[in-house]
């Protein structure tokens, strides 16, 4: 019983209700960097101070790597505990993929619709009319629907059209769970010194690969943006991001970190990240050399989201405490959905209505969040049903 207890009291000491709210920043942060793609946030144009937040973004893909390294480094921080790859890989894969299929297929249909030049929702006896015009119209529609299913256009994205592009993500997220079984028993097993120097070399991938991004040219690709795509999605370089996530929790339990836990230290150092990441959206610009905006806007801002988590922990501060507030954890927890389903959402809402006003915008975040949360929250009943269930099997038993 007392094992039981102390198994318990670990897992309590491993959670960290303020990630909980900053998930939902990021989220929102990258929802409004695809509305401002779409041209559906042109009315904020003269917002000079807010628009390179969302341009840039001030919050992007790679904090989701960073804060889930540093999750799955808690959930595993037994050092004793036997974690099987395969069970843990098809869980995740269960918990996500799924949502993708959908996403990915629904996306398919509307782009069909939207290329076979149809205003209007075709009859019954137009249903094949307007799917072949569609498919005609688009660049190989069932190669590009095979490279998403399969999680492989992120790898190639030039051998196929842009269907569902969040789920570029999931390809990189997947190989980073592979390896989380086995990198979190080994890095339990490490002294400090190695640590630390695991801190520092964790950088060393991303930077290179800014520095190639800056002298290759355009290399095989048909512009900068193709070139972008690829630099920016390429699943081996954001591993070393979760990698470091992963790196600080073990230095968060050395502690290492103490010291933030102090009264006043978690807020200042909260308004210096927060004011360091700003700033650096300024830094980026045209006339620089675009291996130096690579690193301005991928390699440096892992360091912030990295010392932001960690600012985050006690629970102190401005930010952590309105990332505790209960609605936000609650929504926050679910916001990986919302990652996975808005572009799709943001293409049909485009055919109902004019994004671009205020009112519309509100309306589609709501929508887009609302629902997202309703299904976590649907899963996290069903769940607890299948265990009461399995509880009662047992005691019966």
């Amino acid at each position: 019983m007392a094992g039981v207890n102390e198994k318990s009291q670990a897992q309590k000491s491993n959670y960290f209700p303020a990630i909980d709210g900053l998930r939902l920043l990021a989220s929102i942060n990258i929802v409004m960097l695809h509305l401002g793609s779409s041209s559906a946030l042109a009315y904020m144009a003269d917002f000079k101070w807010l628009m390179p937040l969302i341009d840039a973004p001030a919050f992007a893909a790679g904090i989701f790597y960073v804060f889930a390294g540093f999750l799955f480094a808690s959930k595993f921080s037994d050092p004793e505990r036997r974690i099987p790859v395969i069970p843990f890989m098809f869980a995740r894969i269960a918990k996500l993929y799924r949502l993708h299929f959908f996403m990915t297929l629904l996306m398919f249909v509307v782009l069909v619709f939207k290329f076979s030049g149809y205003t209007h929702l075709p009859a019954f006896g137009e249903i094949g009319d307007c799917a072949s015009k569609g498919l005609a119209a688009m660049a190989h529609p069932w190669r590009s629907l095979f490279l998403h299913l399969s999680l492989l256009w992120s790898i190639v994205p030039d051998l196929g059209m842009k269907l569902n592009e969040p789920s570029w993500s999931l390809t990189s997220f997947f190989l980073c769970y592979a390896i989380t079984p086995w990198f979190s028993r080994w890095l339990f097993r490490q002294n400090n010194r190695t640590l630390w120097i695991l801190f520092g070399t964790v950088f060393i991938p991303g930077i290179v690969w800014a520095v190639l991004f800056g002298v290759t040219g355009d290399l095989w690709f048909d512009g900068y943006a193709a070139k972008y795509r690829f630099f920016h999605m390429f699943a081996p370089v954001r591993v070393f991001e979760y990698l470091f996530g992963m790196v600080i929790f073990r230095l968060y339990k050395e502690g290492f970190f103490d010291f933030l836990k102090r009264d006043y230290v978690s807020g200042i150092a909260q308004a210096l990240l927060l004011a360091a990441l700003y700033g650096s959206l300024f830094l980026m610009s045209p006339s620089n050399n675009p291996g130096l905006n690579y690193f301005i806007h991928h390699s440096f801002p892992i360091l912030v989201y990295g010392l932001f988590v960690l600012s985050l922990l006690s629970g102190k501060g401005f930010m952590a405490r309105f990332f505790c507030i209960g609605i936000v954890r609650k929504v926050g927890r679910a916001s990986f959905y919302p990652y996975l389903i808005h572009l799709p959402i943001i293409t049909i809402a485009w055919g109902i209505c004019n994004l671009n006003t205020p009112k519309n915008t509100l309306l589609l975040m709501l929508f887009i969040y609302t629902v997202s949360t309703l299904y976590m929250e649907f899963k996290v009943r069903m769940r607890r049903r299948k265990k009461a269930k399995a509880s009662q099997t047992v005691t019966k038993v």
